[in-house]
C-alpha cells in the first residue's frame, strides 16, 4: 500500500515542478494573473511572482523525492488552500482571471473556475490518500 502513496507523491510533485517551470519561463505572465486577482499591492505581486515558482519547484522535488517530504507536504497542502481561496473569491466577485498555475498557454484551454477549483480540490485529495497511505505504512512497521 505504501507504494500507492508514493506514486502519488511522485504525481503531484511532478504537478508542482511542472507550474514552477511555467512560470519561470513566462514571470510577465504570471505576474499578470496575480494583478488579476485584485488582491495583491504591486509590489507583494511582483515578490510573489519571483518567489512563487522557486517554492513549487522545492515542492515538487521535495514530493517527487522524499527529501523533507514531512514539511513539504504540509505546505503544498497550505499553497493549495491558498490557491483555492484566491480562486473562489475571484469567482465570487465576478472576475475574469487567468489562474497562472501553468503559465500562459494554459489559458486556452480553461474557461471558467470550475476546472482550476476542481484540480486544486482533486490534489487536496491527493496528498490526503498519500498521506493516509504514508501514515498506514508507518503503523505497519513496512519501510
Amino acid at each position: 500500500m505504501k507504494i500507492i502513496g508514493k506514486l502519488i507523491y511522485i504525481a503531484l510533485g511532478g504537478t508542482f515542478a511542472w507550474a514552477g517551470i511555467a512560470k519561470l519561463i513566462d514571470p510577465s505572465a504570471f505576474l499578470t494573473s496575480i494583478l488579476t486577482y485584485e488582491v495583491f499591492e504591486y509590489r507583494l505581486a511582483v515578490a510573489a511572482s519571483l518567489f512563487v515558482p522557486y517554492l513549487e519547484l522545492c515542492l515538487g522535488f521535495s514530493l517527487a523525492t522524499g527529501f523533507l517530504r514531512g514539511g513539504g507536504r504540509w505546505l503544498a497542502c497550505g499553497m493549495t488552500i491558498g490557491f483555492l481561496i484566491l480562486l473562489i473569491q475571484a469567482a465570487a466577485r465576478g472576475l475574469d482571471v487567468d489562474c497562472g498555475c501553468f503559465g500562459s498557454e494554459a489559458k486556452a484551454s480553461e474557461s471558467g473556475f470550475l476546472w482550476p477549483i476542481g484540480r486544486d480540490l482533486l490534489m487536496l485529495l491527493g496528498l490526503a490518500v498519500a498521506m493516509f497511505f504514508e501514515e498506514s505504512a508507518r503503523r505497519k512497521g513496512e519501510t
